[in-house]
């Protein structure tokens, strides 16, 4: 592992890793070159649906040129890299300014379930479409009294003549008034309890009986929605792997969750870490090129952390419990960082952006698991302690 620097004219420098892969050095180069040749410009987002064409289109034209699902197998799209590949693109991407994918839920989250634990007929229905953006995600995890302790979960998936009839209540579910499938975990088997007895089920989300309503943010974004499930039906082809094997299916979503989604939003934040380097008022205030300066090693200690994991799985090792700590420490110094951005008044011509950014990062140590959650896992899991 090679550690280069790209520094400010002050000398202050985010550290950015490269690996000393050949493989993955060619991939850098072709890519870089490929976007080179683009004729993207950065555009002003104007809505939620301006934002979700945008991401659509993106993504289309990157999954048409190869560059979406690096690490999957070749015969479903992919390359049959690397985790590490994949984040070199997201790198790249993020130096680019590009779009964010609309189907990020889906490459980093669905996908990798589905070659890990679905069957052929599901791989080849759903992947190639996953890849490509023509069929939207949504996770169908948290509910209104199990959000952190997933395992406390009601909805239930009662079988039918045929498949399941779920009924039940979503929370938190990112997107899924875009989306064209979501991904959920029920309770199959009635009086189980805790982690037994749970289903991991595909859900079409034009189903009758499905409602979704919106959740605004303090942001003022309404990404979020609640989703109430009434007798709907889905067929028995749509069960991934086997009954009661849920638990299982959802921990394997979660490991890639802490550790794609996570480096994915990790290197997007550090836009803003490289808008604070271009404001000069800082630099030339000790106290406050001080605290940035502290920002910058933390950023650059989370980025170095994050390849030292994703290294560890070039050999297609399955991400652990060791993503719980990615999750934590950037989640943390992201909200440290926006804080700083906004308590400052740093972007002095885009202060609701930088208010936006703010109650944003707020929700960074919620979603995917409270920071109480991830450092349970650390401790009990990486650490060998006994549970609290």
């Amino acid at each position: 592992m090679v550690f280069r620097s790209r520094s400010s004219k002050v000398n202050l420098a985010v550290i950015e890793l490269i690996s000393e892969n050949e493989i993955s050095s060619a991939i850098r180069a072709e890519l870089r070159a490929w976007l080179s040749k683009e004729n993207y410009r950065k555009k002003s987002v104007k809505s939620l649906d301006h934002f979700a064409k945008i991401g659509r289109n993106w993504q289309k034209k990157l999954s048409l040129a190869g560059w979406l699902g690096m690490s999957w197998p070749k015969e479903y799209g992919g390359r049959g890299l690397t985790l590490v590949e994949d984040a070199i693109v997201q790198e790249e991407l993020t130096a680019f300014q590009s779009p964010q994918i609309l189907g990020l839920f889906g490459i980093s989250m669905v996908g990798p379930v589905l070659i890990r634990h679905g069957n052929s007929q599901q791989k080849h229905r759903f992947l190639s479409k996953i890849l490509s953006g023509d069929e939207i995600w949504c996770q169908g995890f948290s509910e209104p009294s199990a959000g952190s302790d997933l395992a406390a979960i009601r909805t239930t998936a009662k079988e039918c003549s045929g498949g399941f009839k779920i009924n039940g209540q979503k929370v938190w579910t990112s997107f899924a008034h875009l989306a064209d499938y979501c991904f959920v975990l029920c309770r199959s088997q009635a009086g189980s309890e805790r982690h037994h007895g749970l289903s991991y089920l595909l859900v079409d989300m034009k189903s009758s009986g499905i409602t979704v309503r919106p959740l605004k943010q303090a942001s003022g974004d309404a990404e979020f929605n609640e989703l109430f499930f009434d007798d709907v039906f889905v067929p028995a082809d749509m069960l991934v792997a086997n009954p009661g094997d849920g638990w299982k299916i959802a921990i394997t979503t979660l490991m890639y969750e802490r550790v794609i989604l996570t480096f994915s939003r990790q290197i997007q934040s550090e836009k803003l870490l490289r808008s604070l380097l271009k404001e000069s008022h800082i630099l030339r205030e000790p106290r406050l090129s001080f605290e940035l300066a502290r920002l910058i090693v933390r950023a650059s200690g989370c980025r170095a952390l994050a390849y030292k994991h994703l290294e560890s799985y070039r050999g297609h090792k399955d991400p652990g419990p060791e993503g719980s700590i990615d999750k934590l420490l950037w989640s943390e110094m992201f909200q440290d960082l926006a804080r700083f951005a906004l308590k400052y008044n740093i972007n002095r011509k885009l202060d609701d952006e930088s208010l936006h950014q703010y109650l944003y990062s707020r929700g960074r140590t919620i979603a995917a698991g409270t920071s109480e959650i991830q450092r349970n896992i650390i401790a009990e899991r990486i650490l060998g302690m006994p549970r609290a």
